[in-house]
């Protein structure tokens, strides 16, 4: 293939992820649904796999070098995914069949990571997926403004002033959102792509205010301080760049926490800080809940210390726990607590980890979030921009997992394993 053939055909190849985008920032009730047998097959599912087919053309026509210098990733990554594959079969008589099609959808999803490595070999490669990345999250925190002032429906009809989904999900469109806002702010404090930062904290920090994930808001702060950090390590912090970035986030934090007073509120009540409302007690409140249902996680993990239940077991193995959970969070309503009606699993993915797959599954997955933080802060001064902002993508991600457990074929895992695939391709890229 002659050089300008062979660089016209590496740039359409680029072009794939990001066409897949909006199919992957999708909620799956908006798209086409088939099934064969057990396995759910959605859109999304085939922008992913179409991505990694092409990648691996991309890997024929020129090689697969770039996949050889983040080594220690791909590691632990792996180590991590075969854990979790074979803690499927721990007990296989109980329904091995559903958790093997969950755990081939986690690794659909990571297959992400090796595909943009092999895809985005060159610095435009990557500005071109940022820009579409961007501005499909133009289009969802429009479409979510649009959802808070009422004048159109979400999941549940027109709900307007409240916590929105935009076309994604609350934990997804706060990922998705948190992810945009670290593009902008790593633009900000280096000073790079003015145009992109406009947009990408314009787009961020209302969608983030908008699905109102304290999680997310965690990893939004750590992307910033990583921001400014980075930034005053090449030079390109000024007083003002700081100061734009810390307004940016101070806003985010003060429109996140407005619209969850109502949540802080009852979450203190159950601290015992204030008097809990007749309200609060009828309803399921999200803080109090989570620290029960981790409460149960733990005490899964404390019986099964070294490898856990098995993938997804700990939604069923509430029972022998939850009678100490309702003596030590007596206040809950009926239905906050796990049931046959309402498996409500863990929903936090480190407690997750730690239930179904041990201190083992933790160490691997903690592992695997700090290689590629690693990879993504130490890039080479060419590449410090994209750097910064696959740690914010890595970051916001870890943070948003507070709040999620362990779901397949969701954008906030297209998240995680996208930050992930940007910082293996740093060292890469020509």
């Amino acid at each position: 293939m002659k050089a300008d053939a062979r660089s016209r055909a590496a740039d359409l190849l680029a072009l794939v992820p990001a066409a897949a985008l909006p199919l992957v920032f999708l909620h799956r009730r908006y798209q086409a649904h088939t099934a064969f047998g057990p396995v759910d097959v959605f859109g999304s599912d085939v922008a992913v796999l179409v991505t990694v087919l092409v990648a691996a053309v991309a890997g024929v026509w020129f090689g697969w070098r770039p996949l050889r210098r983040p080594l220690a990733l791909w590691c632990v990554a792996g180590a991590l995914l075969a854990l979790l594959g074979l803690s499927c079969l721990w007990r296989p008589i109980e329904r091995p069949t559903t958790h093997l099609v969950t755990f081939a959808k986690v690794v659909e999803y990571a297959l992400l990571a090796p595909a943009l490595v092999l895809l985005l070999r060159r610095p435009r490669q990557v500005d071109r997926f940022l820009v579409a990345f961007v501005a499909w999250s133009v289009a969802a925190s429009g479409w979510g403004l649009l959802q808070f002032v009422g004048a159109v429906g979400e999941f549940e009809g027109k709900r307007p002033g409240q916590r929105e989904v935009s076309f994604l999900g609350i934990h997804d469109f706060a990922a998705f959102s948190g992810a945009t806002l670290a593009i902008g702010l790593a633009a900000v404090a280096l000073a790079e792509r003015r145009r992109l930062a406009g947009a990408a904290v314009g787009a961020g920090a209302v969608g983030a205010i908008l699905a109102a994930s304290v999680f997310a808001l965690a990893g939004i702060v750590l992307a910033a301080v990583a921001a400014l950090a980075v930034g005053r390590r090449v030079g390109t912090l000024t007083r003002a760049r700081a100061g734009a970035v810390a307004a940016v986030v101070a806003v985010v934090a003060a429109g996140t926490l407005a619209l969850r007073s109502y949540d802080i509120a009852n979450f203190f009540s159950f601290l015992g800080i204030r008097t809990t409302t007749a309200a609060a007690a009828e309803d399921v409140q999200t803080g109090s809940q989570r620290a029960m249902l981790a409460y149960i996680g733990l005490r899964i993990w404390e019986d099964h210390p070294l490898l856990g239940v098995g993938f997804e077991r700990s939604a069923d193995r509430y029972e022998p726990y939850l009678a100490a959970a309702k003596r030590k969070f007596p206040d809950q309503p009926a239905q906050a607590y796990p049931s046959p009606a309402h498996p409500w699993g863990v929903q936090n993915l480190w407690v997750q980890l730690l239930a179904d797959a041990g201190v083992a599954g933790f160490a691997l997955g903690a592992a695997t979030f700090l290689a590629a933080l690693a990879l993504a802060l130490r890039a080479p001064p060419p590449a410090v921009f994209l750097g910064l902002v696959a740690a914010g993508f890595v970051l916001v991600a870890a943070g948003t997992w507070n709040a999620v457990g362990i779901v397949a074929g969701v954008p906030l895992q297209a998240v995680t394993w996208l930050g992930f695939g940007l910082a293996a391709a740093l060292r890469g890229l020509e």
